[in-house]
């Protein structure tokens, strides 16, 4: 299946958290850095060897917790476990 991109937006205040490209079917449980397109403040972090090196994702506007930093067991990448009910996404 092609990758194909979402924009993740807050559930509480509807504010743009970020642009990802996701790939493959199946829900969006988690978000790696390496991925995400927009905004490019998230480019720094794709490098992160542990989660304590990942600030939470929250939502800049009304600072609703989005996701939680994790490392993926496959590979060590970093990614965010994203909170169900907290977002909202839109396929483009």
């Amino acid at each position: 299946m092609p990758s194909r991109f979402i924009s993740i937006y807050c559930s509480q205040c509807e504010a743009f958290i970020l642009r990802y490209r996701k790939e493959g079917s199946g829900a969006l449980i988690r978000i790696y850095l390496n991925r995400i397109q927009a905004p490019e403040h998230f480019q720094q972090y794709k490098h992160a060897t542990g989660k304590s090196e990942l600030p939470s994702l929250d939502c800049l506007q009304c600072k609703q917790r989005v996701g939680t930093p994790m490392i993926h067991d496959t590979g060590n990448r970093p990614a965010y476990r994203l909170i169900k009910g907290s977002f909202r996404k839109r396929e483009e």
